[in-house]
């Protein structure tokens, strides 16, 4: 998170959960992120259409990046999770601040 944090970066979670259900478990997980209930799916399905195909009580995992002035310039919705480096680099590459790593050193011959 605190690569997030250091980029003025806000996270915030949604779950299909009542938050009766999704506050403990965000406690035990000691997530410290914002999280944010759609038991009705009004969000899930009104403005994402992610509604989970086979498990219609469920979400896709899906990760969207907003700007500040909410247009969305990152979306992935797949089966895994999405990798904290992955979105940190679409944060910095919106921003133009991306630096792609050095390539590997050369092997001897």
């Amino acid at each position: 998170m605190n690569d997030f944090t250091a980029r003025g970066v806000t996270v915030v979670a949604v779950s299909v959960d009542k938050p009766d259900t999704s506050r403990p478990w965000k406690q035990k997980k000691g997530f410290t992120f914002a999280l944010a209930s759609d038991p009705d799916m009004a969000l899930i399905d009104g403005r994402f259409h992610i509604r989970n195909p086979q498990e219609k009580d469920l979400a896709l995992h899906a990760i969207y990046i907003v700007d500040g002035k909410g247009r969305i310039y990152y979306r992935k919705v797949a089966r895994r999770r999405a990798m904290p480096g992955e979105l940190l680099d679409a944060i910095d590459f919106h921003r133009g601040t991306y630096k792609p790593p050095a390539p590997p050193p050369a092997k001897a011959p």
